[in-house]
């Protein structure tokens, strides 16, 4: 069955706001830590704007990752 303007309305207004809440909710959370987020692009390749990344490091840090019991 075919839905009357109205509904297709009050679906459309809906679906709006849905988005701006979820919207607000992205904008109040904290940045991403990433390594991508925080790095530039192509970090560690020859066409890095950094000239400072276009080097891998020499090591890496080691992590002790959780073990879960």
């Amino acid at each position: 069955m075919r839905k009357s303007p109205k509904e297709r309305r009050n679906q459309y207004v809906q679906a709006q706001r849905i988005a701006t809440a979820e919207a607000a909710i992205a904008v109040k959370s904290q940045p991403a830590m990433t390594f991508s987020a925080t790095n530039p692009a192509y970090t560690y390749t020859s066409l890095c704007p950094d000239p400072a990344r276009r080097e891998p490091p020499r090591y890496r840090k080691k992590v002790d990752h959780e073990t879960g019991s």
